[in-house]
């Protein structure tokens, strides 16, 4: 049903069938119609009265698409999109408190720093500073700088999976250096991701501040009861509502 609505062949502003015909068309017993009409109600796909036929108030977002943001490039290949990037430079330093506390390493340990641009169909748009734990950042600092996914190297040479991350999103504006990087005005609007990222037992890979273009990408959420589903949103991309 869900998939009906994203294609299209059940329109925005249309009433579904009555329960006995959608189970009918699906063959399913009513009982399982009327838990899927609760979760896309639950979602904000449907709306409707109580008892009443319910209407298709939007097009569904994929219920899953947190995990979009484990990898700009996984999201960017996903979504039919070219990832690229390239190095500006790395070096080794030590972590310091701050470092530390977010990889769980000791503040004397050495750190991998990384600076990318990041690139989407060809266009600057994101600059990356990532921070990796020594026996990690060994292993990034031997892979290609214009590879397209530092994530996919690692999981395809080692082994090595990122199963999650924390993320904090906010606001900030093009400094000097960034501007420089992504050919833009200083004072341009960026959105600014903080994030860490960890292995299956979650020790830290990662962590590293994202600056996007702030009209090239932005965040989508949709809330509901059960489904809180949050994605990238391109700016070429139609009206999320």
């Amino acid at each position: 049903m869900r998939e009906s609505i994203r294609t299209g062949a059940r329109q925005v502003g249309q009433s579904l069938e009555s329960e006995a015909a959608l189970a009918a068309e699906y063959r399913v017993a009513p009982g399982t119609v009327r838990e899927a009409l609760r979760l896309l109600v639950s979602e904000g796909t449907l709306g409707g009265r109580r008892g009443a036929r319910k209407t298709v108030l939007r097009r569904p977002r994929p219920a899953a698409v947190a995990e979009e943001f484990r990898s700009f490039a996984q999201w960017a290949s996903a979504h039919g999109r070219t990832p690229g990037g390239h190095v500006i430079e790395q070096n080794w330093r030590i972590a310091g408190e701050e470092t530390a506390a977010a990889l769980k390493v000791d503040p004397r340990a050495r750190v991998l720093r990384v600076l990318r641009v990041r690139l989407l169909d060809g266009e600057k748009v994101m600059v990356e500073r990532t921070s990796y734990p020594e026996q990690l950042g060994e292993m990034v600092e031997k892979i290609p700088g214009d590879a397209a996914s530092v994530s996919r190297s690692l999981a395809q040479q080692h082994g090595i999976v990122f199963a999650g991350a924390d993320h904090v999103f906010s606001a900030t504006v093009c400094g000097q250096q960034d501007a420089a990087l992504l050919g833009v005005a200083r004072g341009r609007p960026l959105l600014r991701h903080l994030r860490r990222s960890r292995d299956s037992a979650g020790r830290p890979l990662e962590i590293s501040e994202d600056r996007y273009l702030a009209n090239i990408l932005s965040v989508a959420m949709s809330n509901g009861r059960n489904v809180n589903p949050i994605s990238w949103l391109t700016a070429d991309e139609p009206n999320w509502f």
